[in-house]
């Protein structure tokens, strides 16, 4: 059986991301959400819960983006210059270690905390851009989402989507022309075995698309290809839907594609296709029950 889960990131990012969302869910074909608490705009979640109750909410943990969630000086390693956090200082400095783990661990607790706050049953956790792979921070996620019970996590087990053709030759032309992505591929993979023996679920594999070029996110037949040639099993796939806003503008890059995405998903046939293709739409719930989520 093919099933697919469509997660939308960064509700509680911005209000417009939260419009956008809100959106699309309507159709049916996303139907999983990670939310960032540490904005004001992550008081819209219960509106989210309340009118969506068949969709996953998993927790979108965030180290490096925008304001912290505690005070400042109780985790002032992993505070910047303005009372922020490091933005795009946050590698350099994880891998140099010089990011506290309990001040980490701290803060991880209390978003996952203020997610519940909102009465979410929280089924899965990540993190804004994928942070948590790097040192410090994965040890401390790990550990943390464990003790607070979050049974899944997004797997960074990579599967790219490519045109039709000789598959091997195509991988291969990829991370030759991309050797960091070699790298750090493998390097996740190592992360997600890691997270498995830990007791973690996940999903059997993370699509891709950059091999289809930097917009490919964004175009339909990119999405139809995908579809087409999915593989057996649970699949999962981020989307960034979005309305930009001056709160997006202040703290993020992804501007322009989170517009295209919320047009594209504004299309209220996606799911349709994706069963035609014989792909079931699904939830985390699908993974924690062990069984395909059914619609609305």
């Amino acid at each position: 059986m093919k099933r697919l889960i469509v997660n939308a990131d960064g509700f509680g990012f911005t209000f417009g991301n939260n419009r956008a969302i809100l959106e699309v869910l309507e159709h049916g074909f996303i139907r999983s959400v990670s939310v960032n608490v540490t904005f004001e705009a992550v008081k819209e979640v219960p509106v989210l819960a309340r009118d969506f109750p068949h969709v996953s909410i998993g927790i979108h943990l965030n180290l490096s983006n925008g304001p912290s969630l505690l005070p400042p000086g109780e985790i002032p390693s992993l505070i910047g210059a303005g009372g922020l956090f490091h933005g795009d200082d946050f590698p350099r400095m994880a891998t140099r270690g010089n990011l506290n783990r309990d001040e980490m661990k701290r803060e991880i607790r209390a978003q996952i905390r203020r997610l519940r706050d909102y009465g979410v049953a929280v089924t899965h956790w990540e993190s804004h851009k994928g942070r948590h792979l790097y040192p410090g921070f994965f040890e401390a996620a790990m550990e943390t989402t464990k003790q607070e019970g979050i049974p899944a996590t997004r797997t960074h087990e990579f599967h790219l989507v490519l045109p039709r053709g000789w598959r091997p030759l195509r991988v291969l032309a990829y991370y030759v022309q991309h050797p960091r992505f070699a790298v750090t591929h493998s390097l996740a993979a190592h992360r997600m075995r890691i997270l498995r023996r830990a007791g973690f679920q996940m999903p059997d594999r993370r699509l891709v698309m950059d091999a289809m070029g930097p917009d490919a996110c964004c175009r339909p037949e990119c999405w139809q290809l995908m579809l087409e040639t999915m593989l057996d099993g649970l699949n999962v796939i981020e989307c960034h839907p979005g309305y930009v806003d001056d709160e997006l503008r202040k703290y993020a890059k992804l501007l322009e594609q989170r517009e295209r995405e919320r047009d594209l998903f504004a299309d209220p046939h996606w799911a349709q296709r994706a069963r035609d293709a014989g792909v079931a739409p699904v939830s985390y719930h699908a993974l924690l029950n062990g069984e395909a989520a059914q619609g609305r």
